[in-house]
């Protein structure tokens, strides 16, 4: 049986992805017969930057799709899925998050009408939280891989669906060692199709952990991945030569929780690198979350050998300007620990971007003039370039499954207003909340906080990302906010 491998919509379109490619080269591993489509660039290509980018609030399940869209959905997969598919096919589609389920679901269904008989496999992130459950109630798929499903998609196709994480949310299992997988096959990708952010540069990912060694309030990685794991330093910079060697690709991004999480294999992948680039001029860059430790555990020489590596810009969750809040983050590092990183990725030519959360749950009004005095600090290196620029999200949301979560009673958290889920249900919206603990930071007073730093950084000049469509965002919470005052949903009745 021919297996075909579906990446869809919504992903970013920066970078081909690597769920489909990591699990290409397993299944060749393995002696499978497998090809790659990847349907989410197909789309960003036929339809164009701005009406792709419309369906934005579709995916994202802010808003309900109109005709016209289900319509035009409906007739893209007819269009570019259903050529590939037939009896003797095995479609094995990645959800990679729920802003996949949509696409997934319409998918199935067409599939279905004209291959009645036809073996789907759905897998990813996107499948857990209920969604992976109601796809095979309704008979829209044969099978759900849940976790991480290398292994897992290898028994499966032996016909053993009795293997933990085969349509089990319950039981799936992490991997062991993540040096023993096979690397990505790109073969089938098209490199050309995809919008670099680097014009004259192509790129990939590369997962170099899974997991985080960060146990962040905010976070739910380590509900997903509760082990924190990561391949040797010498295995993930093989990877990265390889790609050099066979496709002359000398740009990477690391998909990892933090690419640094473990110093050793980080060091151990520089050190690799930095010959290399020095004996053979590939010119490598890359870059990834990063997390900013304590100067006391680090040297000087560390930013020269990342330097020397190819590493380039680093996403950095600072959150805050504050120290104290960032401590109850469990972030545990200081203003002075960035003061000190800031200087040497000056001294040697790196770059980062900031990570904020504006508005946490225990944030005085005292904290909160300590975040906005960190514009005026760091101005200077937002001047040369080291700050490349900051994404001040919109606000504090209790994910589930998280250690804030978990501080919803202790802390008097309420939610007063409703989200709507895809299939009408109701659910609270997490990022509107006020605190019995922390009464002055009313839903009212974080919103003036958060509009408070925005211009803050507009007046120290910091490139702000995606500033209106944040803001954007968070007048629709506003709006429902105001529409839905008077009713409070006790903690309770949380679904």
């Amino acid at each position: 049986m021919k297996n075909l491998l579906v990446a869809v919509p919504q992903l970013e379109v920066h970078r081909p992805p690597v769920s489909t490619a990591l699990l290409a080269g397993i299944m060749h591993g393995e002696g499978h017969e497998v090809s790659c489509i990847d349907l989410n660039i197909q789309m960003y290509n036929d339809w164009g930057e701005r009406e792709y980018y419309s369906y934005v609030d579709v995916w994202e399940k802010t808003r309900e799709p109109t005709e016209e869209e289900i319509h035009n959905i409906r007739n893209f997969i007819v269009e570019h899925l259903l050529p590939h598919c037939d009896v003797n096919t095995r479609v094995l589609i990645s959800v990679f998050t729920g802003n996949s389920q949509l696409f997934t679901k319409h998918s199935c269904e067409l599939i279905l009408q004209y291959y009645p008989d036809c073996e789907i496999v759905l897998g990813g992130m996107g499948c857990t939280k209920g969604f992976g459950s109601y796809m095979l109630e309704t008979s829209l798929c044969s099978h759900v891989v849940y976790g991480e499903g290398e292994q897992a998609l290898i028994e499966l196709l032996k016909g053993n669906t009795d293997y933990p994480g085969i349509d089990n949310e319950s039981t799936q299992i992490q991997v062991s060692d993540l040096n023993t997988k096979s690397f990505p096959d790109y073969s089938d990708v098209n490199f050309d199709k995809y919008d670099y952010l680097y014009s004259d540069r192509r790129e990939v990912n590369i997962v170099g952990s899974r997991g985080c060694v960060r146990k962040c309030t905010y976070c739910d990685v380590a509900a997903y991945w509760p082990k924190f794991r990561y391949r040797s330093g010498q295995n993930i910079a093989d990877e990265m030569i390889n790609y050099y060697e066979k496709h002359g690709i000398s740009q990477f991004y690391f998909t990892d929780s933090l690419i640094n999480g473990s110093l050793k294999a980080f060091r151990d992948m520089c050190n690799k690198l930095a010959i290399y680039n020095q004996t053979h001029k590939a010119g490598f860059k890359w870059g990834g979350q990063f997390i900013f430790k304590q100067k006391k555990t680090i040297t000087d020489d560390y930013f020269d050998m990342i330097s020397q590596a190819g590493g380039d810009q680093f996403y950095v969750g600072i959150e805050t300007g504050s120290d104290k809040i960032r401590w109850e983050m469990d972030k545990k590092f200081t203003n002075e620990d960035i003061d000190y990183h800031l200087e040497h990725f000056r001294r040697v030519g790196l770059r980062c971007f900031y990570l904020m959360i504006i508005g946490y749950h225990t944030e005085t009004l005292q904290d909160h003039k300590d975040n906005l005095a960190m514009y005026a600090r760091w101005q200077k290196y937002v001047a040369t370039g080291t700050i490349a620029g900051i994404d001040l999200s919109t606000s504090l949301q209790f994910m589930v499954n998280t250690p804030l979560e978990r501080m919803i009673d202790s802390h008097g958290i309420v939610f007063p207003t409703k989200a709507y889920n895809a299939d009408g249900s109701e659910t609270i919206n997490r990022l509107v909340w006020t605190s019995k603990a922390n009464p002055d930071l009313t839903f009212e007073e974080r919103i003036r906080r958060r509009l408070e730093v925005h211009n803050e950084a507009i007046k120290y000049k910091w490139p702000i990302h995606r500033g209106v469509q944040r803001l954007k965002t968070i007048k629709g919470h506003v709006e429902a906010y105001k529409f839905n005052k008077m009713r409070i949903i006790p903690i309770r009745n949380i679904n």
